[in-house]
């Protein structure tokens, strides 16, 4: 037998070794607690940054109008299409949860040509409301969106 295993057995035959795997599976999940307050306690503390929507029909929304409601603003792009295709999901979600307080915001990318985004959410019957983030600057604001 080599060393490692008469090792094992040693610890195994002493009643060592169930209390090393108890005292590991103990440190796991004191890690993991750990790891899941971490991300409990400072998720959703910062702020979504200050930005003005212009939205297709010409009204403008601000960060502000959506503070203390729950909002999915989702950046998006009529040519993407993982982004078309995942679009009746978030209406699904929308259309499940907008009575409950839940909102949308749709924001088609600066590249998007604006007659395709109107198109777009009209042809779809779109539920909420779509923005058009002709400068880009919105998605600069919000991490760099591309």
């Amino acid at each position: 037998m080599s060393g490692r295993a008469a090792a094992l057995v040693l610890f195994w035959m002493d009643g060592e070794f169930m209390a090393i795997k108890h005292w590991a599976a103990g440190v796991a999940v004191v890690a993991f607690a750990a790891v899941g307050a971490y991300v409990y306690f400072d998720t959703g503390r910062s702020e979504a940054p200050a930005s003005t929507f212009v939205l297709l029909d010409g009204t403008s929304k601000s960060t502000a109008d959506l503070k203390g409601k729950v909002t999915l603003v989702n950046f998006w792009a009529t040519s993407c299409t993982t982004c078309v295709a995942e679009m009746p999901e978030i209406v699904a979600t929308y259309n499940k949860y907008n009575s409950k307080g839940f909102d949308t915001l749709a924001v088609a990318m600066s590249y998007d040509p604006p007659s395709y985004v109107v198109n777009f959410a009209e042809t779809r019957k779109l539920p909420f409301q779509v923005a058009i983030d002709n400068t880009g600057k919105v998605a600069q604001a919000w991490g760099d969106v591309r």
